[in-house]
């Protein structure tokens, strides 16, 4: 993995953990990831007029659709619990999915290297959030771990998307298939959209930039890879909340980072 690969990965695992933190702290959840995709397809609009997707577009659509569910499975997962239990949980099933259908959708074989990377990632950020067990968080437990299907569905989608296209056309376009499909689910008032504007806009800024620096870094290497050193984004979403660090969480911690090194060689 280039050094090019793994810094715009790094970038956007912090952009992606401060918009989280902005999301579980948010009033109207659904609403305000909703706006904030609305902002990122507004925002890459004009890739997307300029060099349209057709390429790709089943990719994309089938895209939008996974980033949809996404967005209402996340949304309820931080209603029901914390992000230091929730965001750990979602993003430590993503990676051994596309790792382990990558090696037959993408035609991308993980490296024995590679994998055991991307088991120790998730085992670390499994260790992590098993504290939820402790808690009355558990509903919220399968809530992240469908949220975690669908950060598989859309990496692995969007992997080989872009491979055809523009990635920044590619996600506006996706990013509204995604906000039309939660539309038409929740039905937000006028009311709840006014409320949840100022925070979903910039909730959307991040997204959208920790994201676009995600498709790039897939133009660069190989899924599985990227996938991987993206859960790391959960040592940033520690520092982000207030919360006592115990034995735990520390080997958690070091657990992922370990693996991210792996995956990185």
């Amino acid at each position: 993995m280039s050094s090019a690969a793994i810094l715009l990965v790094l970038g956007s695992a912090l952009l992606h953990a401060t918009w989280n933190a902005r999301a579980n702290a948010g009033d109207n959840r659904t609403v305000e990831l909703g706006i904030a995709y609305a902002n990122g397809a507004v925002l890459l609009l004009p890739w997307l007029i300029i060099d349209p997707p057709t390429e790709a577009m089943g990719f994309m659509v089938m895209s939008g659709l996974a980033h949809g569910g996404y967005i209402l499975f996340l949304s309820q997962a931080y209603q029901r619990g914390g992000l230091a239990t929730m965001y750990p949980i979602a993003r430590g099933t993503a990676p051994l999915i596309v790792a382990g259908v990558g090696i037959w959708l993408l035609d991308q074989t993980p490296s024995g290297v590679t994998f055991a990377g991307a088991v120790l990632v998730a085992l670390g950020l499994a260790v992590i959030g098993g504290v939820a067990w402790k808690t009355d968080e558990r509903s919220a437990i399968a809530m992240a771990l469908m949220t975690g299907a669908f950060i598989a569905s859309y990496t692995l989608l969007d992997a080989r998307g872009v491979e055809a296209t523009s990635e920044l056309g590619y996600f506006s376009g996706a990013s509204f298939v995604s906000v039309l499909f939660v539309a038409a689910i929740v039905r937000p008032s006028a009311a709840q959209i006014r409320s949840s504007l100022p925070n979903g806009l910039m909730i959307g800024i991040f997204s959208t930039s920790a994201y676009a620096l995600v498709l790039l870094a897939y133009t660069r290497a190989d899924a599985a890879n990227v996938a991987t050193l993206r859960a790391t984004s959960i040592l940033f979403g520690l520092l982000l909340v207030r919360r006592t660090v115990t034995p735990r969480l520390v080997v958690g911690a070091i657990a992922v980072v370990a693996g991210a090194i792996l995956v990185t060689t």
